[in-house]
Protein backbone atom coordinates (compact mmCIF):
# COMPACT_ATOMS: atom_id res chain seq x y z
CA UNK A 1 0.00 0.00 0.00
CA UNK A 2 1.29 3.46 -0.85
CA UNK A 3 1.88 5.61 2.24
CA UNK A 4 -0.39 8.57 2.90
CA UNK A 5 1.25 11.84 1.92
CA UNK A 6 -0.42 15.24 1.85
CA UNK A 7 -0.47 17.02 -1.48
CA UNK A 8 1.13 20.41 -2.05
CA UNK A 9 -1.46 23.17 -1.54
CA UNK A 10 -1.44 26.98 -1.41
CA UNK A 11 -0.39 28.49 1.93
CA UNK A 12 -4.01 29.17 2.95
CA UNK A 13 -5.13 25.56 2.37
CA UNK A 14 -4.44 22.66 4.71
CA UNK A 15 -5.09 18.96 4.15
CA UNK A 16 -6.03 17.12 7.33
CA UNK A 17 -7.23 13.59 8.08
CA UNK A 18 -9.73 12.42 10.68
CA UNK A 19 -12.29 14.99 11.79
CA UNK A 20 -13.85 14.11 15.13
CA UNK A 21 -16.31 17.02 15.36
CA UNK A 22 -16.97 20.57 14.21
CA UNK A 23 -17.42 23.76 16.21
CA UNK A 24 -18.72 27.05 14.85
CA UNK A 25 -15.29 28.07 13.57
CA UNK A 26 -13.01 25.03 13.66
CA UNK A 27 -12.57 21.34 13.04
CA UNK A 28 -11.47 19.20 15.96
CA UNK A 29 -9.42 16.29 14.73
CA UNK A 30 -9.37 12.82 16.26
CA UNK A 31 -5.91 13.49 17.69
CA UNK A 32 -7.26 16.59 19.47
CA UNK A 33 -5.80 19.18 17.11
CA UNK A 34 -8.00 22.23 16.53
CA UNK A 35 -7.96 23.57 12.96
CA UNK A 36 -9.63 26.95 12.43
CA UNK A 37 -11.14 27.32 8.99
CA UNK A 38 -13.42 29.60 6.96
CA UNK A 39 -14.26 26.86 4.46
CA UNK A 40 -14.36 23.09 4.79
CA UNK A 41 -14.06 20.83 1.72
CA UNK A 42 -14.84 17.19 2.50
CA UNK A 43 -13.08 14.55 0.41
CA UNK A 44 -14.61 11.48 1.96
CA UNK A 45 -14.42 8.90 -0.81
CA UNK A 46 -17.43 6.64 -1.29
CA UNK A 47 -18.92 3.28 -0.53
CA UNK A 48 -20.17 0.94 -3.24
CA UNK A 49 -23.94 0.51 -3.46
CA UNK A 50 -26.25 -0.80 -6.19
CA UNK A 51 -29.80 0.00 -5.05
CA UNK A 52 -31.03 -0.10 -8.67
CA UNK A 53 -30.38 -3.86 -8.88
CA UNK A 54 -32.86 -6.43 -7.62
CA UNK A 55 -32.13 -8.50 -4.53
CA UNK A 56 -31.63 -11.53 -6.77
CA UNK A 57 -28.67 -10.15 -8.66
CA UNK A 58 -27.31 -7.38 -6.40
CA UNK A 59 -23.75 -8.27 -5.33
CA UNK A 60 -22.95 -8.23 -1.63
CA UNK A 61 -20.94 -5.23 -0.43
CA UNK A 62 -18.29 -6.06 2.14
CA UNK A 63 -15.74 -4.37 4.38
CA UNK A 64 -17.54 -1.14 5.18
CA UNK A 65 -18.73 -0.61 1.62
CA UNK A 66 -15.28 -0.91 0.03
CA UNK A 67 -15.48 -4.33 -1.63
CA UNK A 68 -17.95 -5.66 -4.20
CA UNK A 69 -18.18 -9.39 -3.55
CA UNK A 70 -18.32 -12.09 -6.19
CA UNK A 71 -16.64 -10.26 -9.07
CA UNK A 72 -14.45 -12.56 -11.13
CA UNK A 73 -11.36 -10.54 -12.09
CA UNK A 74 -12.90 -7.61 -10.18
CA UNK A 75 -15.23 -7.36 -13.16
CA UNK A 76 -17.66 -10.20 -13.98
CA UNK A 77 -20.57 -11.08 -11.67
CA UNK A 78 -19.84 -14.74 -10.89
CA UNK A 79 -23.52 -15.54 -10.41
CA UNK A 80 -24.76 -13.58 -13.45
CA UNK A 81 -21.86 -13.69 -15.91
CA UNK A 82 -23.47 -11.46 -18.52
CA UNK A 83 -23.39 -8.68 -15.91
CA UNK A 84 -20.14 -6.77 -15.58
CA UNK A 85 -18.99 -3.87 -13.42
CA UNK A 86 -16.55 -1.65 -15.30
CA UNK A 87 -14.26 0.55 -13.23
CA UNK A 88 -14.34 -1.06 -9.78
CA UNK A 89 -10.54 -1.07 -9.24
CA UNK A 90 -9.10 2.04 -7.59
CA UNK A 91 -5.70 3.72 -7.67
CA UNK A 92 -5.29 3.01 -11.38
CA UNK A 93 -4.87 4.77 -14.70
CA UNK A 94 -8.64 4.77 -15.20
CA UNK A 95 -9.46 5.03 -18.88
CA UNK A 96 -6.78 2.57 -19.92
CA UNK A 97 -8.10 0.06 -17.40
CA UNK A 98 -11.70 0.70 -18.50
CA UNK A 99 -10.66 0.01 -22.09
CA UNK A 100 -9.03 -3.30 -21.12
CA UNK A 101 -12.07 -4.34 -19.11
CA UNK A 102 -14.53 -3.47 -21.88
CA UNK A 103 -12.52 -5.43 -24.43
CA UNK A 104 -12.54 -8.42 -22.11
CA UNK A 105 -16.29 -8.19 -21.49
CA UNK A 106 -17.07 -7.87 -25.21
CA UNK A 107 -15.02 -11.00 -25.87
CA UNK A 108 -17.08 -12.93 -23.31
CA UNK A 109 -20.33 -11.71 -24.87
CA UNK A 110 -19.52 -12.34 -28.52
CA UNK A 111 -18.18 -15.83 -27.90
CA UNK A 112 -14.47 -15.27 -28.44
CA UNK A 113 -13.76 -16.17 -24.79
CA UNK A 114 -15.51 -18.76 -22.66
CA UNK A 115 -15.75 -17.82 -18.99
CA UNK A 116 -15.22 -20.50 -16.35
CA UNK A 117 -18.26 -21.99 -14.66
CA UNK A 118 -20.06 -20.05 -11.94
CA UNK A 119 -18.55 -22.31 -9.27
CA UNK A 120 -15.07 -21.85 -10.70
CA UNK A 121 -15.44 -18.07 -10.77
CA UNK A 122 -16.70 -17.97 -7.18
CA UNK A 123 -13.77 -20.17 -6.17
CA UNK A 124 -11.32 -17.84 -7.91
CA UNK A 125 -12.79 -14.82 -6.11
CA UNK A 126 -12.53 -16.52 -2.72
CA UNK A 127 -8.96 -17.69 -3.32
CA UNK A 128 -7.85 -14.24 -4.45
CA UNK A 129 -9.26 -12.60 -1.32
CA UNK A 130 -7.78 -15.31 0.93
CA UNK A 131 -4.35 -14.83 -0.65
CA UNK A 132 -4.69 -11.05 -0.31
CA UNK A 133 -5.43 -11.27 3.41
CA UNK A 134 -2.78 -13.97 3.97
CA UNK A 135 -0.23 -11.52 2.55
CA UNK A 136 -1.09 -9.15 5.39
CA UNK A 137 -3.10 -6.71 3.30
CA UNK A 138 -6.18 -4.85 4.48
CA UNK A 139 -9.27 -6.47 2.87
CA UNK A 140 -10.86 -3.03 2.55
CA UNK A 141 -8.19 -2.29 -0.06
CA UNK A 142 -8.91 -5.37 -2.15
CA UNK A 143 -9.89 -3.27 -5.18
CA UNK A 144 -6.95 -0.87 -4.80
CA UNK A 145 -4.38 -1.89 -7.39
CA UNK A 146 -1.56 0.67 -7.51
CA UNK A 147 1.29 -1.01 -9.46
CA UNK A 148 -0.65 -4.31 -9.64
CA UNK A 149 -2.81 -2.68 -12.33
CA UNK A 150 -0.22 -3.47 -15.01
CA UNK A 151 -0.22 -7.21 -14.41
CA UNK A 152 -4.03 -7.09 -14.27
CA UNK A 153 -4.24 -5.28 -17.62
CA UNK A 154 -1.81 -7.75 -19.16
CA UNK A 155 -3.79 -10.69 -17.81
CA UNK A 156 -7.01 -9.47 -19.43
CA UNK A 157 -5.19 -8.96 -22.72
CA UNK A 158 -3.57 -12.39 -22.61
CA UNK A 159 -6.80 -14.18 -21.70
CA UNK A 160 -8.78 -12.89 -24.70
CA UNK A 161 -5.95 -12.16 -27.12
CA UNK A 162 -5.62 -8.43 -27.60
CA UNK A 163 -2.41 -6.38 -27.61
CA UNK A 164 -1.00 -5.57 -24.17
CA UNK A 165 -0.19 -2.00 -23.18
CA UNK A 166 2.89 -0.43 -24.64
CA UNK A 167 5.66 -0.06 -22.05
CA UNK A 168 5.73 3.69 -22.71
CA UNK A 169 2.18 4.07 -21.37
CA UNK A 170 3.20 2.53 -18.06
CA UNK A 171 6.38 4.63 -17.89
CA UNK A 172 4.45 7.82 -18.65
CA UNK A 173 1.81 7.15 -16.01
CA UNK A 174 4.37 6.29 -13.34
CA UNK A 175 6.32 9.42 -14.20
CA UNK A 176 3.33 11.75 -13.99
CA UNK A 177 1.34 10.16 -11.15
CA UNK A 178 3.60 11.38 -8.29
CA UNK A 179 3.37 14.92 -9.59
CA UNK A 180 -0.26 15.06 -8.45
CA UNK A 181 1.08 15.11 -4.91
CA UNK A 182 3.95 17.53 -5.56
CA UNK A 183 2.13 19.98 -7.83
CA UNK A 184 -1.61 19.53 -7.44
CA UNK A 185 -2.42 22.87 -9.03
CA UNK A 186 -0.10 22.62 -12.02
CA UNK A 187 0.40 19.01 -12.99
CA UNK A 188 -2.56 18.96 -15.38
CA UNK A 189 -1.01 21.72 -17.49
CA UNK A 190 1.84 19.42 -18.56
CA UNK A 191 1.66 17.79 -21.99
CA UNK A 192 3.50 14.78 -23.34
CA UNK A 193 3.88 13.06 -26.70
CA UNK A 194 4.35 9.32 -27.17
CA UNK A 195 6.99 8.70 -29.86
CA UNK A 196 7.04 4.92 -29.93
CA UNK A 197 6.44 1.88 -27.73
CA UNK A 198 9.20 2.90 -25.33
CA UNK A 199 9.65 6.66 -25.60
CA UNK A 200 7.74 9.78 -24.61
CA UNK A 201 8.75 13.42 -24.46
CA UNK A 202 7.40 16.45 -22.67
CA UNK A 203 6.08 19.11 -25.04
Amino acid sequence: MAPYRAASFPENVQQKVGIDRMTSDAAILKDGERVEADTLILCTGYRFAFPFLSDECRPAILHDGQVVDGLYLHLIHAGFPTMSFIGIPKKVCPFILFDRQVRFVVATLDGRFQLPSTDEMWDAVRKEMEAYVAAGKDPQRFHMFYTAQWAYNDKLAEMVGFEPLWAVVIDLFESVYPKRKDDLRGYRSQSFKILDRHTFVKI
